[in-house]
């Protein structure tokens, strides 16, 4: 069985704000990843991007290698 939401600590942003990837099943039964990103003091706000597919995510991914490859 899979768990309704898994959540990854993936690091900080360059401003030292934590992020997350959370992968969840929506009310549908549909699996979606959501990338949060949350405060590292009181003066920041959250924000996320919401209902982003395994293909987004993988994506990404490659993206960053690309330019690591460069």
């Amino acid at each position: 069985m899979i768990p309704a939401k898994i959540e990854y600590s993936i690091g900080k942003t360059r401003h030292n704000q934590p992020l997350r990837l959370v992968k969840a099943r929506t009310y549908d039964g549909a699996v979606e990843w959501t990338l949060h990103r949350d405060e590292a003091n009181q003066r920041d706000e959250r924000a996320f991007i919401a209902g982003l597919s395994d293909e987004v995510i993988l994506a990404m991914a490659e993206a960053v290698m690309q330019e690591k490859s460069r």
